[in-house]
């Protein structure tokens, strides 16, 4: 679709401009910020094989990452975020699967830019990069995905190198809606007939500055 070819290379001409930025400053600060959080969404629009649309939903569960964060300039900030969790599809998606155990991972790379200050400041976050889909059923292949996320994110300072953080996101995959996923030798469990697989989550975090 020309549409997303579009949006894509958009997308991917944004992140090298922003990596190439990156250099251009000197790192100044560097954070690590452990993340909890608790996983919304992640329904599929499946056909079958009589072409009639079905949702497939995950289950909603915990989730951990990772974001380190540096200094971009006097106020941005260059983030890269690693995100896991474990779920498992509501239904049976393929009548040959043993299990419906499913892991999914975000590794996005992006940055922050406040939009209030104080000691409650306020920040927009966001990336681009990948999902992987990794079901736990062998018979099945893993998915890779280009992604986006946008969120908002506080920070609360307890002492000099360490805060509080608190936040949301909402992430983004994107499928072609012809193309089909978690396939083995004889069959693919889910026919996608949608362009967006998205997700939402809050999460909590410590993050210590060096």
């Amino acid at each position: 679709m020309p549409e997303m070819r579009l949006s894509y290379l958009f997308c991917l001409v944004l992140f090298l401009g922003f990596t190439a930025q990156v250099n251009a400053y000197e790192t100044n600060g560097f954070e690590v910020t452990p993340l909890v959080g608790y996983r919304f969404g992640g329904d599929f629009e499946a056909n079958d094989e009589t072409s009639i649309t079905s949702n497939v939903k995950l289950s909603e569960e915990i989730n951990y990452g990772l974001l380190f964060a540096w200094d971009f300039d006097r106020k941005r900030q260059g983030e890269f975020l690693i995100n896991h969790y474990n779920s498992q599809f509501s239904q049976a998606v393929d009548p040959l699967t043993s299990n419906s155990n499913i892991a999914v991972t975000y590794a996005h790379i992006g940055g922050n830019v406040p939009i209030s200050d104080g000691y409650l400041p306020v920040y927009i976050t966001g990336g681009v990069g990948l999902t992987h889909l990794s079901p736990e059923d062998s018979l099945l292949d893993d998915e890779t995905r280009f992604s986006m996320n946008i969120g908002i994110a506080t920070k609360i300072p307890v002492s000099e190198h360490l805060s509080l953080r608190f936040g949301g996101r909402v992430y983004a995959t994107f499928f072609n809606s012809d193309s089909t996923i978690f396939c083995n030798e004889e069959t693919c469990a889910i026919s996608i007939s949608s362009d967006l697989w998205v997700q939402s989550e809050v999460n909590a975090g410590l993050t210590f500055t060096f």
